[in-house]
């Protein structure tokens, strides 16, 4: 329940931070995305590469815990829910509507701006190989070994 409140409010926040860049088409292109999730504080803000403040949204998970509340536990989970909400938005094409340059990265930050994590990276220079190609090329690269050594 704790899980389902939480990835309420952060879904709820972030749709709204692209509202908002949305509605500012006109603006310069955006390249990054700061999500500064503070359950000390217990709110969730989003920043643009400018650092301008798109949203600030209280979560009021973390509020009822402030006593108990495992700062590090709670990011770690607010990591996980965030990478699963950035990835939801871009398969709906979420990213499509602002005016983004890439390589575009939505990042999770700490209060000092300082990266905690990648959750998602926009690059059209980016290939993303699957497991069936790398297997095949690690087969590859076995059947050359072998042959390479037998003929020393």
């Amino acid at each position: 329940m704790k899980r389902d409140a939480l990835y309420h409010i952060l879904n709820r926040a972030f749709r709204k931070a692209l509202e908002q860049l949305q509605e500012n088409e006109d603006s310069a292109s955006i390249v990054d995305l700061y999500l500064l999730p503070n359950p000390d504080a217990g709110d969730f803000s989003i920043f643009d590469d400018e650092d301008h403040l798109l949203v600030k949204a209280s979560v009021s998970v973390w509020e009822e815990q402030c006593d108990t509340l495992d700062s590090d536990v709670a990011l770690q989970e607010c990591e996980s829910i965030l990478k699963e909400i950035v990835h939801h938005v871009k398969d709906e094409g979420g990213f499509n509507h602002i005016n983004i340059m890439k390589p575009f990265s939505v990042l999770m930050v700490d209060e000092d701006m300082e990266t905690l994590a990648e959750l998602l990276l926009i690059d059209d220079e980016q290939v993303l190989l699957d497991d069936d190609f790398l297997n095949h090329i690690d087969e590859e690269l076995d059947s050359f070994l072998k042959q390479l050594m037998s003929d020393i």
